[in-house]
């Protein structure tokens, strides 16, 4: 697992102007010592939480057709036989089959305290690793996939990337959205899978104040 530093940082680049800067970090968001069972818990959880369980089969009692015996018990010379729903004859009902699940105890859970050392830990990897970015003076005037694809290939990144921003860049959203290999979401709508499934994580400058003002930290 990456090794912290004592003064993580992340890199500044100004959206207008292409000037690159260093910006340092503080807070448990970016000096938590990352714990891989416990970030490994975590991804197992997301993921876990998004799937539907909606897989049905049909068992035996839920199959079309006669409950009468096929043919009588003896003398026949065959094995014996019930009716024609079992598992193990054509059309018959499935054995063991999954069905719809719902309520607590459907999906994989995580306390809450390891679910935030998980994040921290995580977003604190990144700035460790030089994979942490924010875009200042990010202005777009209207959605332009082109300005957006011109404005990562300044800042050299070679994806899978990862764009936070917030609620007022919503023409950044749209222009960022249609870039391969690039997720965009909004502040804290994006967990431990996200981060780690991206190569790079851009915050918009709004996105990273929000994440840095946040008191739910304890």
């Amino acid at each position: 697992m990456t090794e912290l530093t004592k003064n993580p940082k992340a890199h500044l680049f100004d959206a207008r102007s292409g000037q690159r800067s260093d910006m340092e970090l503080s807070g448990p968001y970016f000096t938590t010592e990352p714990k891989e069972h416990v970030i490994h818990r975590a991804v197992v959880a997301e993921l876990d939480a998004r799937r539907r369980f909606t897989a049905s089969t049909r068992g035996r009692s839920e199959t079309a057709g006669s409950g009468r015996k096929l043919y009588r018990q003896k003398g026949t010379g065959r094995a014996r036989v019930g009716d024609a729903n079992p598992h193990n004859r054509v059309g018959g009902g499935t054995w063991g089959g999954p069905k719809p699940k719902n309520g607590y105890g459907a999906h994989k859970r995580i306390n809450r305290k390891e679910a935030r050392a998980a994040f921290f830990g995580a977003l604190s990897a990144k700035a460790a690793d030089g994979e942490l970015y924010v875009l200042d003076s990010l202005g777009f005037e209207k959605p332009s996939t082109k300005e957006a694809r011109a404005l990562f290939e300044k800042m050299e990144l070679t994806g899978p990337v990862l764009v936070v921003v917030a609620e007022d860049d919503e023409h950044a959203e749209l222009s960022f959205r249609n870039l391969p290999k690039v997720t965009v979401t909004r502040p804290f709508e994006y967990g431990v899978y996200e981060l780690l499934r991206a190569r790079e994580v851009v915050f918009s400058r709004a996105a990273y104040e929000r994440l840095a003002g946040n008191r739910e930290d304890g």
